[in-house]
């Protein structure tokens, strides 16, 4: 009877040690995991998924294929949101859709970060921006103002995009700051290469004006480089549509110019800037805002900077540069 009780004690207490050890294990892996991102739109999808490495998995919001500024959150999304441990969106002027998001996490508030506004938090958020004299207008007399959501389309905006990130990261996973501090470094100096090209590119150009059928969205890089962007929307809104006399006004704009190359945006039927195109005997050329990729651009593994680099290209193109 003795050594059967001793039997069933040492039992329990290698039990006791086996469910010790599971929970050891099992804590372990949970803290070794990798940090869970969701991202609003691509270029933050892009950015994290450089800064982060094999540490963290990015998953973007947004569907293949679906324009950025009219998604609406589904409930399996936000149960995605909620399950992760950052949140990261741009702008509550880009995706106004993402307070909705935020609402209903509640509590959990903690691991959204709003990137546009840590960046316009920052001493330096602006540095060198509009250091050359530029205009960018939209045509029906709503000026480009500072409220333009497309940062990311300049360069310098970009990297101030990719400093952000890393510091959350480091907040989240401390451990690994270093890691990184690392990435955001060799990215940025891949942005800063890009932003010197760039530069390079579009200084002699013939033509200096970006006409865009689509929604202004290119005020931002305009600006980075000495150019005019004009386009017949007027504000940000996906719903917005261009009155007749802007429409005209473009037209006017495109003969006085010269241009010969009509761009229009992506994800999106390009209705106004055919007509200024058959108004003008011009083409059509795409001007990606990166706002989103297509299943076809996420498939060929299409980042923001190959991206950015064809417009470059299509640029240098239509604005006849040397």
């Amino acid at each position: 009877m003795v050594m059967t009780i001793s039997k069933l004690i040492k039992k329990r207490l290698r039990f006791a040690a086996c469910l010790f050890l599971f929970s050891i294990v099992h804590i372990h892996v949970v803290e070794a995991g990798n940090v869970s991102v969701v991202t609003s739109i691509f270029p933050l999808y892009d950015f994290a998924s450089h800064v982060g490495g094999d540490l963290v998995d990015v998953k973007l919001l947004l569907p293949p294929g679906v324009e950025a500024h009219g998604f609406s959150p589904t409930p399996h999304d936000m149960v995605t949101v909620t399950r992760a441990d950052l949140f990261l969106y741009l702008s509550d002027i880009l995706e106004p859709w993402a307070g909705t998001i935020v609402a209903a996490l509640g509590a959990d508030k903690g691991k959204v970060v709003e990137v546009g506004k840590e960046i316009m938090n920052t001493k330096d958020g602006h540095a060198d921006r509009g250091k050359r004299n530029s205009t960018d207008d939209h045509i029906d007399g709503h000026p480009h103002a500072s409220g333009d959501p497309h940062i990311w389309l300049d360069p310098h905006m970009a990297v101030e995009m990719v400093k952000v990130i890393e510091i959350v990261l480091s907040e989240v996973d401390p451990e690994h700051s270093e890691i990184y501090r690392n990435n955001s470094r060799v990215y940025i100096k891949e942005l800063e290469l890009f932003d010197a090209g760039t530069e390079q590119i579009l200084r002699n150009c013939k033509v200096r004006t970006i006409i865009s059928g689509g929604h202004f969205a290119f005020g931002s890089f305009a600006k980075r480089y000495g150019l005019t962007a004009v386009s017949p929307f007027r504000g940000y809104s996906p719903n917005a549509q261009p009155s007749p006399k802007a429409i005209a006004e473009l037209v006017k704009i495109v003969r006085r110019t010269g241009s010969t190359v009509i761009f229009h945006e992506e994800l999106i039927q390009p209705k106004v800037a055919r007509i200024v195109a058959r108004e003008t005997g011009g083409r059509l050329m795409l001007l990606h805002g990166v706002h989103n990729v297509s299943r076809e651009e996420l498939e060929q593994g299409e980042t923001y900077l190959s991206l950015m680099k064809k417009n470059v290209q299509n640029l240098k193109q239509s604005l006849q540069c040397q």
